[in-house]
């Protein structure tokens, strides 16, 4: 009888599921199933540069995708500090690294080419080599949180890092996954596969492993070798009518061929970094709005293009999710025009006014200006030669003219220079003030952090013009004029790791430059575009999603910010990043989150809506969507809904008028509220809260957003 039950059940299994397909079979459908992310980070691309002539792939994308409107990079807009924040979910305070230029005077190491570096002075960290001697020096932690592709690795997952020397590199900095970048391939074992699958290997990958393990082809070159720049007759300024294209197009040409070709179809990753360095590169020659810069900002287009050719071709689209963003955005390289107005270039040098013309201006040297106020400011770099940068004046003046060291007294060598050199001494005299120059903002370290020297930089700091806002550590207390650098989550934990100080320097979001408004003075030598500043222009970038996991067709209008990806990355592979401070962006998603994290998140959502329009209520966002969140999730009951929305009535006066219905809700918008009076939902339990807030209440978020028409959960 048990045996003709059996046979009946079998049977019945055969008639409702089919017959078993072949292991093979299987394989290569769950393969397809495997749920995977490519993240794209299209370095230093402009948001008004994504059209749909430019980029015609990323709109058929975007079409079916979510869009958001608001999505910011953290500041200070530099690569290697969003590289963190993207990689941990967290701001610079919290992860505690500081890039692009960063001064840790307890390294040692050489860099990607063997060469030692000096660490006394500020170094430039965009390297394999200088990455892992700072890292080496914070005691092997880089990020004081763990990353996102580490995580991963822990949770089983395969992952890939693809790209930008440096930005890809510390997306996965203690090499967990398989890491293909402009300098090397890692591991050993990935890079002899590609040597015998036929591909030539990054020049530097031989300097990423011990002495003599690997050896490269004869025939090997330098694949991801950049293009060369084109100057004016001074040697030293590019020349933005230069139609050459984009500086990185080789290099990423064979990086996309051994990703597309190689790592998707072999390695199968589930979570992919791909660092584009277009088209930051090429932006810093030319500049914004240049005929290469569009050139380069196409170039991403056709990566990703290929890329989903390629899903296509291996019929993972229905379980590859893409998402797009950039690290910053990217300014002209200018001071104030009315003092250095735009000028022509004609026959390859400097020509007359022109208001359509380009920038003659710009360079600033942070140290400099400090010891001409009698700091003792260094910043480590030598004499600099800056011709047309460093300013020319409406009559024709050259604000620092170029002289000649014949003898090497001023510069240690013989050379031109229009600034001298600013060597750090050894040891560091007392008061000294180390500038570590980073472009549009730059870093100010105090190393016996003296408040007399901290006051007397930010003097001196304020009595120039080409500097902006200043953000100071809180370890110093209020100075007149600044702002505590806690209010943008940048002061170090560790006594050390971050700047004392960090400045903006001066902007100017109204004038265009070959179409593209926004200048900026910055102390990098000879670009004409960079970033770093606090403008809008740096900070505003763009963010899409695409794939099963999201909506289609959203515009999302919510603020956003590159410290929400990793979380929401994590959802969906699911993993989980304890220490993340971005939220997961769930008006996004289809369906990512358990009934807790929906709780979580849908707090953090709707206080993200209301806090947008009223800073008075930001303190009480992280109190509500944390403490009394799980207080209402554990005492919610009598509702069909799983979601529930933890909600506090402030009892700080607010400036904007609140709408309550006994102890419903609140709103913070004179325009349009975001929440009106409702009625009590079914399961309402008061909760009382300490100050600052007075009440809280837990009750079902469908109802109020909803309601309200900003979610349909």
């Amino acid at each position: 009888m048990r045996i003709k039950s059996l046979f009946l059940l079998s049977t019945l299994a055969l008639m409702v599921l089919g017959p078993a397909a072949s292991p093979r079979a299987q394989q290569k459908e769950a393969q397809a199933n495997a749920r995977r992310v490519i993240v794209f980070v299209w370095d230093g691309l402009r948001a008004d540069d994504l059209t749909p002539e430019n980029m015609p792939n990323y709109f058929r994308l975007a079409r079916s995708g979510v869009v958001f409107a608001d999505h910011h990079a953290v500041y200070p807009t530099f690569t290697m500090m969003n590289s963190a924040s993207i990689a941990t979910g967290t701001y610079p305070g919290s992860h505690g690294f500081y890039g692009n230029v960063v001064y840790a005077p307890e390294a040692s190491g050489k860099n990607a080419k063997r060469m030692s570096i000096e660490f006394s002075a500020p170094a430039f960290i965009e390297d394999f080599g200088v990455v892992e001697a700072v890292r080496e020096s914070y005691g092997g932690r880089l990020t004081l949180v763990s990353t996102m592709l580490e995580t991963a690795q822990a949770k089983g997952l395969t992952t890939a890092a693809v790209g930008k020397f440096g930005a890809a590199f510390i997306q996965d900095y203690k090499r967990g996954g398989f890491i293909l970048d402009e300098d090397a391939a890692m591991p050993l074992s990935f890079a002899k596969e590609l040597q015998q699958a036929g591909y030539p290997l990054p020049k530097n990958t031989v300097n990423a492993y011990e002495s003599g393990v690997l050896t490269l082809a004869n025939e090997n070159g330098d694949p991801t070798a950049p293009a060369a720049i084109q100057r004016l007759n001074d040697d030293h300024t590019s020349n933005p009518l230069d139609r050459s294209g984009a500086l990185s197009r080789k290099g990423f040409r064979y990086l996309t061929d051994v990703f597309v070709n190689y790592i998707l179809p072999n390695k199968k990753p589930d979570l992919t970094i791909f660092w584009s360095k277009e088209p930051d590169a090429t932006n810093h020659a030319y500049g914004p709005g240049t005929y290469n810069s569009i050139d380069a900002t196409k170039m991403n287009d056709e990566i990703l293009g290929r890329v989903a050719d390629k899903i296509r071709e291996l019929s993972w689209e229905g379980s590859t999710d893409i998402i797009i963003t950039q690290d910053h955005n990217h300014s002209t390289v200018s001071g104030d025009v009315s003092h250095f107005p735009l000028r022509r270039v004609v026959d390859a040098g400097v020509g007359s006014h022109d208001p359509y013309g380009y920038s003659v201006s710009g360079f600033v040297r942070t140290a400099e200006l400090l010891a001409l106020d009698g700091l003792k400011a260094y910043d480590g770099a030598g004499c600099r030669n800056v011709p047309t940068l460093s300013g020319i004046l409406s009559d024709g003046t050259e604000l620092h003219p170029v002289k000649d060291d014949e003898h090497g007294v001023v510069c240690g060598r013989t050379q031109k220079y229009t600034s001298p050199r600013y060597s750090v001494p050894k040891p560091v005299p007392p008061g000294a003030i180390i500038v570590a120059a980073n472009a549009g903002s730059d870093y100010l370290f105090i190393p016996d952090g003296d408040p007399k020297i901290a006051k007397a930089a930010v003097t001196s700091l304020q009595s120039r013009l080409q500097f902006g806002a200043i953000f100071v550590s809180d370890k110093y207390g209020p100075l007149r004029g600044t702002l505590p650098m806690s209010l943008i989550k940048a002061d170090s934990k560790i006594p050390g790791r971050g700047p004392d100080i960090i400045v903006s320097f001066t902007f100017d979001e109204n004038v265009a430059v070959s179409g593209r408004a926004g200048i900026s003075y910055a102390s990098s030598v000879n670009r004409r575009g960079d970033h770093g500043s606090f403008s809008r222009t740096d900070v505003h970038i763009s963010l899409m999603f695409h794939g099963p996991a999201f909506k289609a067709g959203l515009y999302d209008t919510l603020p956003t910010a590159n410290v929400d990806i990793a979380p929401t990355i994590a959802r969906i592979l699911g993993f989980n990043m304890p220490n993340a401070e971005g939220r997961v962006l769930e008006e996004a998603a289809r369906s990512l989150l358990d009934g807790t994290s929906r709780l979580l998140s849908s707090a953090r959502y709707l206080l993200a809506k209301l806090t947008s329009s009223n800073a008075a209520l930001s303190p009480l966002a992280s109190f509500c969507a944390s403490s009394l969140a799980q207080k209402c999730m554990k005492k919610s009951r009598g509702s069909s809904s799983s979601m529930w929305l933890c909600k506090a009535v402030t009892s700080i006066p607010l400036p904007r008028k609140v709408f309550r219905t006994g102890l419903t809700s609140f709103a913070v918008s004179t325009k349009s509220p975001v929440i009106a009076a409702l009625p009590e939902p079914v399961g309402w339990k008061l909760i009382t809260i300490p100050e600052p807030a007075a009440i809280g209440t837990c009750m079902p978020p469908s109802v109020i957003l909803s309601a309200r028409g900003i979610l349909n959960p």
